[in-house]
């Protein structure tokens, strides 16, 4: 659960900054994508954990308000829900505090039962899910060459300090009996038979579940749609090989690449070099808050927002495009198949959901979606 709030660093006064609006709402980019899609007509399964208390009842009873299917959302008796507080300010500034309570309390099995309902794609995930912590004991190597070599320094000063003593007791013990000296003999080789105990060690190994879910989904084949974020970059990208769509913002594929595709030539030569390190079957370039650049390896389409959305503001205009991006490209694409249709459409919904206060309110269905652009004459996919 995520509150927004509105306030006035400005009019503080003591430890009191005055607020105005606040919301409640889902936090997380999977959580909005999930919502986007399955208002825009998509088929979606969202797996999520919750608390037993208030915030996961709100929690449960919007998503399925929103058309999400609720075969693998859990209750989770253990831990409250997950919960943020995002601040926006006055002084065009917003900081978020995160605790993720039940989010972070996923299991191996509840990802495995994520693919018995046999997606036709699978989004990477976009936050972590959490970690499968066990146990790990080892030999310590290191340790046993200490050891040894520290054992076998005794040995050798017990040796010398034993060969003294027998040199200054050689005059005294030549009148010993044979069976005496036996005796003697038996009981140095009991001394000397010391044997240093094995030694091991051992850690707790942290496995992460998001990693996890990505294998599964690589064993499974099934096609995935991938954003490309801080947080998706540390996933082994190159290993991956069955990415449909890539989704990638023009900063983060100009930090790759060192191209910044605003225009195309550059926008291909950096594809290009991206492509050679991660496959996919289509690129999508989101090119800043108002269009689309679409590459398959050999051709490439670029789609435009109509003039009629394009923000006029020029702050407006430099903002990243909105995370319902992802919804509608994932719902449009699994209904038409079509790459250039689907990027269309996505820069549309996300540009209908700007708004950085409450856009989860303004997150329209498919059916508001083309009766809006029906009255403003737009062409939702050309």
């Amino acid at each position: 659960m995520n509150l927004q709030m509105k306030i006035s660093p400005k009019h503080k006064e003591g430890d009191i900054t005055p607020g105005s609006d606040y919301r409640y709402h889902p936090y997380g980019d999977s959580a909005i994508t999930a919502i986007s899609t399955a208002k825009l007509g998509g088929d979606c399964v969202f797996a999520t954990r919750f608390g037993n208390d208030t915030n996961g009842k709100r929690l449960y009873e919007y998503y399925k308000s929103c058309g999400i299917s609720n075969a693998l959302m859990r209750k989770d008796e253990q831990a409250q829900t997950g919960m943020s507080i995002s601040v926006y300010s006055d002084l065009e500034t917003h900081e978020n505090f995160v605790a993720s309570g039940a989010s972070m309390r996923f299991t191996k099995e509840e990802i495995d039962d994520a693919f018995i309902v046999m997606p036709d794609m699978f989004l990477a995930p976009l936050e972590e899910l959490g970690y499968d912590e066990h146990t790990v004991v080892v030999k310590s190597e290191k340790k046993e060459e200490e050891e040894e070599t520290s054992f076998v320094k005794t040995l050798e000063r017990a040796e010398e300090k034993a060969e003294k003593e027998n040199a200054s007791e050689a005059e005294e013990n030549k009148d010993i009996p044979e069976e005496k000296e036996d005796a003697l003999e038996d009981k140095t080789e009991e001394k000397e038979d010391i044997i240093s105990s094995e030694t091991v060690t051992s850690y707790i190994e942290r496995e992460s579940l998001a990693l996890y879910a990505l294998k599964k989904a690589a064993e499974r084949k099934v096609d995935m749609i991938f954003q490309y974020t801080p947080f998706t970059s540390r996933y082994p990208l190159e290993t991956l090989e069955n990415i449909k769509v890539l989704v990638i913002s023009d900063e983060m594929l100009y930090k790759l690449t060192g191209f910044f595709p605003n225009n195309t030539e550059k926008a291909l030569r950096s594809l290009m070099a991206l492509s050679q390190k991660v496959k996919a079957k289509y690129y999508v370039v989101q090119q800043g808050n108002h269009g689309a650049f679409i590459y398959d390896g050999s051709h490439y389409e670029i789609v435009s927002a109509p003039s009629t959305l394009v923000p006029r503001n020029p702050k407006e205009n430099e903002k990243r495009m909105q995370q319902t991006f992802m919804g509608a490209l994932a719902a449009e694409y699994l209904e038409s198949k079509n790459i250039v249709r689907a990027s269309k459409f996505a820069v549309i919904v996300s540009l209908l959901t700007r708004a950085k206060f409450g856009n989860l309110e303004k997150v329209l269905s498919r059916a508001e979606i083309e009766q809006y652009a029906q009255e403003h004459g737009i062409d939702l996919f050309r």
